[in-house]
């Protein structure tokens, strides 16, 4: 089906798949490949982030394809987010890939084609062509650090970004075929207008084209409902373009362990009034979020991705996320992953 959601719930999620780690997981009680149960309980839409050259080489070209191959087999659709980097890239760093640390600036242009186009080109010719790809990762400060760094609003500052958002661009549409890949721009600020509206006059009056925006909305960071709904609202009719929540989480319990890791996820300070920390809260939330989007004017209100539902701890080991993931600590889906979905959990 279409992953344009004028009439239906959007049904997405991010993957980080620990079953090759030791993970299981269980829906309604039976174990299941996720990626069936996303299929099973109506999901249409899944996101897979690329580093360069990760330590380990997790997340890098090689298992996204393999991801892909299991995601095309449920019919599930693919978002590409491509980091730009050998790790995290977010708000507070974006460092550049080790390979390409000393390019000169029109070698780093090239590399961010040349990089872009191979990846999407072997998703397209082994028949998983990405629905949508994102040029970088929550890029409010900019990418590739110091080269495509932007703050204030002398168009000179921008141009240097501009030119390596172009470039990735570009090299979506190069590799695309017969597909038509939807490119977004993706930041965080779900909740900060302000913020938002400074990015997009800027990139825009630099002459920046893509088609569609993605922000992240964590209420930890990005403030509440009632301004992540009229931040959507107001870039949907402001630019005319399409948008999504491209992350998203929410707490099903308080954990300290994960507090005591620095996971600041879960903290009851960032909790939102009515929606306790619980599975039925988890659930209510992405409920309330998933209306939101619906009800942005116009239908450009698209999809809901969350972020590493998937994210448990394999050997009952803490990690930073278990108490944001969509199962519980012996891998059972939580009433969530059905709200996802578009149905209740049973």
């Amino acid at each position: 089906m279409s992953l344009r959601f004028p009439k239906s719930k959007p049904r997405v999620g991010t993957i980080s798949i620990t079953a090759s780690t030791g993970g299981h997981y269980f829906y309604h009680g039976k174990q299941t490949d996720p990626f069936v149960m996303m299929r099973q309980a109506g999901w249409n839409f899944v996101r897979f982030r690329v580093w360069n050259n990760p330590r380990g080489a997790w997340c890098d070209k090689q298992h996204a394809l393999a991801l892909a191959i299991r995601a095309a087999q449920q019919g599930l659709k693919i978002s590409l987010d491509f980091h730009y980097s050998d790790w995290w890239a977010d708000p507070a760093k974006q460092t550049k890939p080790a390979a390409w640390k000393d390019l000169p600036f029109d070698k780093l242009q090239t590399a961010v084609y040349d990089y872009t186009k191979d990846v999407v080109a072997a998703m397209v010719e082994q028949g998983t062509p990405p629905y949508m790809v994102q040029v970088g990762n929550e890029i409010i400060g900019g990418m590739l650090w110091p080269d495509g760094r932007v703050t204030g609003n002398d168009p000179a500052k921008w141009d240097p970004l501009i030119k390596l958002l172009d470039a990735g661009f570009r090299a979506v549409h190069d590799a695309e075929g017969q597909n038509h890949i939807v490119t977004m721009i993706h930041l965080d600020r779900g909740g900060d207008n302000k913020a938002a509206r400074w990015w997009f006059d800027n990139a825009l009056k630099g002459g920046l084209k893509f088609d569609t925006i993605g922000l992240s909305y964590y209420p930890n960071w990005h403030g509440t409902i009632d301004q992540m709904q009229q931040n959507l609202n107001d870039l949907a009719k402001r630019y005319g373009k399409d948008v999504y929540i491209v992350e998203t989480g929410y707490p099903w319990v308080i954990d300290q362990r994960t507090r005591s890791m620095g996971h600041v996820i879960g903290d009851p300070k960032g909790l939102l009034a009515g929606f306790p920390a619980t599975p039925e809260g988890q659930a209510q939330f992405l409920a309330k979020v998933i209306d939101v989007i619906q009800h942005v004017p116009g239908g450009k209100g698209k999809g809901l991705l969350y972020w590493a539902p998937t994210w448990i701890s394999p050997g009952k080991r803490a990690t930073t996320y278990d108490n944001v993931a969509l199962f519980n600590y012996d891998g059972e889906a939580l009433p969530s992953f059905d709200t996802l979905g578009g149905s209740s959990h049973k």
